[in-house]
């Protein structure tokens, strides 16, 4: 008997509380359909998209989607998205990739600067056939790289490690070959 008191009790509290927020849910979502344009919703459901294809990517690429599955599925939001674009340029907005596409963003900057470093690299950075700085830096660097012989180190310093008797440059704190940290009088 005590249990069934209690039940009824909880269920007359639940249908109070529901009615007495029943207004202040019913005011907000008035509110937020009242403000929201039409402008805003499409932007809103292109934000959405753009997300749930990129979702959709990621889930083929990693093999939860069949290709046939992700075609069908890819093509009815793609034309989607169409729609969405098409009636935004209708209401004259400009609408640039949203911040969820961020990665995307990215990834196409990042390819745009390994096409100028590549393209720096191959010289086509050098004007009249001087070098500028960073030329010469990516010079600087491809000799660093290279293997080190016993000629090349007394061009540039001359200095060898106490330790393994590898040459370094004056600018070395440790060697390169062993480790070992190089002191101010070895540098000298």
């Amino acid at each position: 008997m005590d249990i069934v008191v209690a039940l009824v009790g909880l269920a007359i509290a639940v249908i109070v509380v529901a009615y007495i927020a029943q207004p202040l849910v019913i005011k907000t979502h008035v509110k937020t359909a009242a403000q929201e344009s039409p402008r805003d919703k499409l932007l809103a459901e292109r934000d959405t998209l753009y997300t749930t294809i990129r979702d959709l990517d990621f889930d083929f690429q990693t093999g939860k989607l069949l290709e046939a599955d992700y075609r069908v599925m890819r093509d009815k939001y793609t034309a989607r998205g169409v729609e969405i674009l098409k009636g935004l340029d209708a209401l004259g907005v400009d609408h640039p990739p949203p911040t969820a596409d961020r990665s995307r963003r990215q990834a196409i900057a990042i390819d745009e600067i390994e096409a100028a470093v590549s393209a720096r690299r191959k010289g086509k950075s050098q004007v009249a056939g001087r070098m500028t700085g960073e030329d010469e830096i990516e010079v600087a660097i491809r000799a660093r790289r290279q293997p080190q012989t016993d000629a090349r180190p007394s061009a540039v310093g001359g200095h060898d490690c106490p330790s393994c008797g590898a040459p370094f440059d004056p600018a070395d704190r440790f060697c390169a070959k062993c480790g070992a940290a190089l002191t101010m009088e070895a540098t000298r």
